[in-house]
C-alpha cells in the first residue's frame, strides 16, 4: 500500500485550493491536444473530481491511489505507475466548475513541474470539447520539446478512451435507472433460459422491469446479484467471482458478497436485492415472489 510521508502532507497543505488563472503565463507552454467527446458536461465534472477511479479505469497506467485532500475543490492524491522502477507521484487537480476548467499538476516525484490545463466547452447536452494544454515550470530544452509533446498526448489520447468509457456507461445507467422507476412493478417470474445453454457461458445478464441482473453458476448451483453497482451505477455484469465469493466493480474496485449483496469496504451501500433463482425441469426462473 502507498504510503503519505509527512513531507508530502505538508507541500499540499501549502498549496492553494484555487485555480491561478494567470499562473500559465509564466509557465513554458509544450503543446496541446483538442478532441470532442461524446459525453455531458455533468459527468465530464464528475469525472475529474473522481480520483478513485485511476487505478482501476486506467490499470495500465495507474498502480494504486492514496488521497491526501479532497473536497468540491477537487483533490491530492500520491500514485504508484504500472512502469517498471517508476517512482510514486503526488498529483494535484483543482477545479473551476463555473468555467468548466481544471488544472492537474505533479506536485512530486517523476514529471514534477508539468502542468496539464484543461479547458471544456459543451457543444451540445451529449457532445463537449475538450483543450488540454500542457506546461511545465522548468525550462525544457527545445530538442526534447516534440518527446515530451508525443509522450504526453498519447497518454491523455489513452486516458480520454477510457473514460469515455465509463463516463458514457454512468450515462447509459443513469438513463435505466429512471426508466426502471418508470416502468412500475414487476412480474412475479421471469424465464432465462435452458440450464444446459446457460452451463456453457456460466453468466447471462437479464433486464427486468425493476433493474439489471447477473445470474451466474456459483458453488454447483445457480445465483442472482445486481448488475449494477450501488456506488456509481458501474457494471458488474463481466466481474469475474473471486475466491472468497465476492466481486468486484471495475470502476472503483468495490467489493460485494455475492450471495447477500453487501458491501465488504464499507464505502456505499449494499447491492440491490436480487430474485430468487429457480430450477424448474431444466429452465431457470428468476423469482421476485416473496
Amino acid at each position: 500500500m502507498i504510503r503519505i510521508t509527512a513531507r508530502e502532507e505538508e507541500l499540499c497543505r501549502e498549496k492553494s485550493m484555487i485555480i491561478d488563472h494567470c499562473r500559465t503565463t509564466g509557465l513554458q507552454f509544450l503543446g496541446n491536444y483538442r478532441r470532442k467527446l461524446p459525453v455531458s458536461m455533468i459527468r465530464m465534472m464528475e469525472n475529474a473530481l473522481d480520483w478513485e477511479h485511476l487505478p482501476f479505469v486506467h490499470a495500465s497506467t495507474f498502480g494504486d491511489i492514496r488521497c491526501i485532500a479532497q473536497g468540491k475543490w477537487g483533490w491530492r492524491a500520491k500514485v504508484s505507475q504500472t512502469a517498471v522502477g517508476a517512482e510514486d507521484q503526488v498529483i494535484e487537480l483543482l477545479l473551476d466548475r463555473d468555467r468548466n476548467y481544471w488544472a492537474t499538476s505533479i506536485v512530486s516525484g517523476p514529471g514534477q513541474g508539468v502542468e496539464i490545463h484543461t479547458q471544456a466547452s459543451s457543444l451540445s447536452d451529449l457532445e463537449i470539447e475538450i483543450d488540454v494544454r500542457f506546461y511545465s515550470s522548468t525550462e525544457v530544452p527545445q530538442n526534447l520539446l516534440g518527446i515530451y509533446v508525443d509522450v504526453l498526448t498519447q497518454q491523455y489520447a489513452l486516458l480520454y478512451d477510457e473514460d469515455v468509457a465509463l463516463m458514457s456507461g454512468r450515462q447509459a445507467a443513469l438513463d435505466d435507472r429512471e426508466r426502471w422507476a418508470e416502468a412500475g412493478s414487476e412480474t412475479i417470474e421471469i424465464l432465462v433460459g435452458n440450464v444446459d445453454m446457460l452451463a456453457e457461458t456460466g453468466r447471462c445478464i437479464v433486464e427486468t422491469a425493476s433493474g439489471r441482473f447477473c445470474v451466474r453458476k456459483f458453488n454447483d448451483g445457480w445465483i442472482a446479484h445486481s448488475a449494477i453497482c450501488s456506488h456509481l451505477l458501474g457494471p458488474l455484469g463481466d466481474s469475474m467471482i473471486n475466491l472468497d465469493g465476492t466481486i468486484s466493480c471495475p470502476w472503483h474496485g468495490y467489493r460485494f458478497d455475492i450471495e447477500t449483496g453487501e458491501n465488504l469496504d464499507g464505502k456505499c451501500r449494499a447491492l440491490q436485492r436480487a430474485p430468487r433463482v429457480r430450477d424448474v425441469e431444466g429452465k431457470l426462473y428468476l423469482s421476485f415472489g416473496g
